[in-house]
């Protein structure tokens, strides 16, 4: 359609972002008027300019703000169920590029907006695929049994500055490094029974870092779109509700750091097009900013309930979205000075001449250069000194808050309504620290104008070394298990079944170097330096074989439990595997129940899903809450039931191995009589923890904690640790990661209440099971495919799989 409107009129162009996941085109239309679009590079260049306005006189930035245009970008459907804003979309693009009043015309001459129509071109067709499939059926509107992103889900949204999926990417390159855009607003849908529209201002608590005159902007701009849904009788309009202004994993959260003013809505949902009809009792506060659904003065005007249609959250969007291309034009100036005031006072806070600094020289360079690199795809500034192998950061430099924030540890602010009651709750996780997260050391230093001259940009090939080294004609050749790219070897090298592929049991030392209990060893073979580069894995040659025992892999065969409920954590499980190469397929309820999958696979891995729904097909509902659940179409309900419980118990004892990850541990705890149970089984107001970094103790001479460090962070993000018995002979257990003894001890970064309960509780435990070997992890350990510093926990495990005779606890002699 848009292609059409392209054909028709010189006020839109189309631009290719580039393919999705499943290789749809994502498409951004900017619409302007049609001298600005003639001239679209000179725009992009004054935008870039002011976006990074060192070296510039104020006569120069003058005269850029004078020459300038606003660059508003909106971004529609990134998730994929939330349908009405990419509808609005094309009406509106039709409205704006056929319109001929003065109004719209001078918005257009003053504005460039760049109007992405879905962030998520592939769940969009899904949606309206099943829609269509169950339109007239007693499932007409209902959930998708699947993700709604090939691998993601809702998580698309919580990928902005990691920057793992195909979608953010695109996104990510056309505002950072293409258009620059000062404003953005990202349109999105919720709950069906609260207020009808959320907007800015956001509610509490705010970001620290974060420049005043942002929240100002967003703000005035958001108190426009409230005046101008108003003076249309739009009702149900909110602001200072739920959606806070401290975390940054969202798209225009993000967008924060690096100095554009990011604002959100929030419209309340039908059954995609089908009418919800909502009484007046059904419709219900909650939440920071609305206790009850009442009128107060962030809520003036509340919605009485009735028939809601996808009409409605198109005229509710389209309203606030030509609000805002309202503002944008009348305060063309303001905003483009507000770029430039933001962007100087974030260099103002470094210092000319000092860096962040992450040199190669450390236990995991890989993820090093890995940082390194996303901070440039971020759109840091990022410099290599090739002498020291290091890269470094300004921070001097227009994004000094972004890093600033993404280098450091986090500490959630304790922000109250009142001094009588509790502080405001997280909306989100409270840590993204990526050093810690990747397992990365990065510091401060200063150079002199001598060392600077040695600097230059960050190119492609800057990577850590990698291939063959050591000696001549080696016997063997070897490599620690500290980097998560070991694994990717591994699993390449075992795709040769004759290849011996062995793991030392213990430390040992050649020519000085010391490889730590869990190396690799391999022999020579005519494609191993081609193997080591393409893996970015560096072995050393060694003339002689180490005298250590050691054993033997074979490649495993992973089933990845998927049930017919939409789960993020099994898709972002999927998506890390395949980065790692993993031999890998899905398996489901019914394979589990025939028992059918026993025989194909070595491992099962069951990602973060709650026993009631693993078992019976639906989540158990909340204390107090109504048991009603919507059905989805037959042939997509139930659970594995008792006998997909039972296959899996004789999964294990006949030589299998399971792998459990958070909340899937229950099962294992309540069925498969392990001594092992919830050190946390009461989830009350006494213990809370929304997504931190806590640190944990780590017994790195288990094959599932190869080329750990002794102490580690751990990414925490529910109510479960674990706690131990005594067992007999038949079973054996080992605790490999505990938290500290002191609370004190326990927070990295973050948030927690009630850490005392986690003194000396269990983190990961292994155990032999009859033939076969179960692990439990309390903790996301591929959170987000944001927790590489804990990926090898999870490589480890699998591969523990196809070890030899390794038992769980290893012997003290071999």
């Amino acid at each position: 359609y848009l292609r059409k409107l392209e054909s028709l009129s010189k006020r839109i162009q189309i631009q290719d972002l580039g393919p999705s996941t499943q290789g749809r085109p994502i498409v951004l239309a900017a619409i302007s008027s049609e001298d600005n679009l003639k001239n679209k590079q000179k725009y992009q260049e004054i935008a870039r300019k002011l976006a990074d306005p060192r070296g510039l006189s104020q006569a120069q930035i003058d005269k850029l703000v004078a020459d300038g245009k606003a660059i508003l970008l909106i971004t529609c459907n990134i998730h994929a169920s939330e349908i009405g804003a990419t509808q609005m979309a094309m009406e509106w693009a039709h409205a704006l590029v056929t319109a001929r009043d003065q109004e719209t015309t001078s918005r257009l001459e003053n504005v460039i907006l760049l109007l992405v129509p879905s962030l998520n071109p592939d769940g969009q067709v899904m949606e309206v695929e099943w829609y269509r499939k169950y339109l007239g059926t007693p499932f007409e509107g209902g959930r998708m049994p699947w993700l709604y992103h090939p691998y993601v889900g809702h998580d698309n949204n919580r990928d902005w500055f990691t920057l793992t999926q195909k979608e953010s990417k695109a996104v990510n390159r056309a505002v950072y490094f293409d258009w620059f855009p000062q404003v953005w607003l990202d349109e999105h849908q919720m709950g069906s029974t609260g207020p009808r529209m959320f907007v800015p201002p956001y509610s509490n608590p705010v970001a620290e870092r974060l420049h005043p005159i942002l929240w100002r902007t967003v703000d005035h701009f958001g108190t426009l779109m409230s005046w101008r849904l108003e003076q249309n009788r739009k009702s149900g309009v909110i602001y200072g509700y739920v959606f806070d202004a401290y975390w940054p994993g969202g798209t225009k959260n993000t967008a924060w750091w690096k100095n554009i003013v990011g604002l959100l809505t929030e419209v309340a949902s039908t059954r995609m097009g089908t009418p919800v009809e909502v009484a007046p009792g059904e419709l219900r506060g909650g939440g920071k900013g609305l206790a009850e659904y009442r009128r107060q003065t962030n809520f003036p005007n509340p919605w009485p309930g009735g028939t809601w249609r996808l009409r409605d959250i198109m005229d509710y969007e389209r309203i606030a979205s030509d609000a805002l291309l309202e503002a944008c034009s009348i305060h063309r100036a303001d905003v483009l000075k507000a770029k430039v005031q933001m962007t100087l006072d974030a260099i103002a806070t470094g210092k000319a001449g000092e860096y962040h600094k992450i040199s190669l020289d450390q236990a995991d360079a890989v993820a090093a250069g890995r940082l390194a690199h996303l901070l440039r795809e971020n759109g840091a500034e990022v410099l290599w000194a090739n002498a020291e192998r290091a890269f470094y950061l300004p921070t001097d430099q227009p994004f000094a808050s972004f890093l600033n924030e993404v280098l450091s540890k986090q500490r959630y602010p304790k922000v109250r309504p009142t001094a009588a009651t509790d502080y405001f709750t997280p909306y989100d996780v409270t840590s993204w620290s990526l050093p810690l997260m990747m397992g990365v050391q990065v510091g401060k230093t200063v150079l002199t104008a001598d060392q600077q001259k040695s600097l230059r940009p960050i190119q492609d090939s800057d990577w850590p070394a990698s291939g063959l080294s050591g000696a001549n004609n080696p016997a063997i050749y070897a490599c620690s298990h500290l980097s998560n790219n070991v694994s990717l070897l591994i699993n390449e090298l075992l795709k040769n079944k004759e290849r011996p592929v062995r793991l030392a049991r213990q430390p040992f030392t050649v020519n000085g170097t010391n490889f730590p209990a869990g190396s690799l060893l391999v022999e020579p073979t005519p494609d191993l330096a081609e193997l080591a580069k393409a893996c970015r894995v560096q072995l050393q040659g060694l003339s002689e074989k180490p005298a250590v025992p050691s054993d033997a892999l074979r490649e495993v065969r992973v089933a990845l439990y998927k049930p017919w409920t939409a789960n993020m954590d099994e898709g972002w499980t999927r998506w890390v595997l395949e980065q790692y190469h993993f031999n890998l397929k899905n398996i489901d309820n019914q394979a589990v129940k025939s028992g059918s999958f026993a025989s194909e696979f070595d491992v099962v891995l069951i990602p973060d899903i709650s026993k009631e729904v693993m078992v019976e097909g639906k989540p158990k509902p909340a204390e107090g809450a109504m048991k009603y659940s919507e059905d989805l179409p037959p042939e997509y309900t139930g659970g594995i039931a008792k006998e997909g419980v039972k296959n899996l118990k004789d999964f294990v004892e006949k030589g299998g191995t399971i792998v459990a990850l958070s909340s899937a541990c229950e099962l294992l705890m309540d069925e498969f009589n392990i001594p092992v149970a919830n050190a946390l089984p009461s989830r009350g107001s006494d213990f809370n923890c929304p997504g931190s970094l806590l640190r944990i103790n780590v017994d790195p001479t288990h094959p599932v904690t190869y080329g750990m460090p002794g102490e580690a962070v751990a990414f925490v993000n529910e109510a479960l640790a674990f706690r131990t018995t005594l067992t007999g002979p038949a079973l054996s257990k080992q605790i490999l990661a505990m938290y500290p003894d002191d609370a004190e001890d326990i927070l990295v970064s973050g948030w927690i209440r009630g850490a005392e309960r986690l003194e000396k509780a269990a983190a990961i435990v292994a155990l032999n099971y009859g033939k076969g070997k179960i692990v439990l992890f309390s903790f996301p350990v591929q959170y987000r495919a944001q927790m590489e510093a804990t990926f090898k926990l999870l490589f480890n495990a699998l591969q523990w799989a196809g070890m030899s005779d390794t038992p769980a606890k290893p012997p003290v002699s071999d």
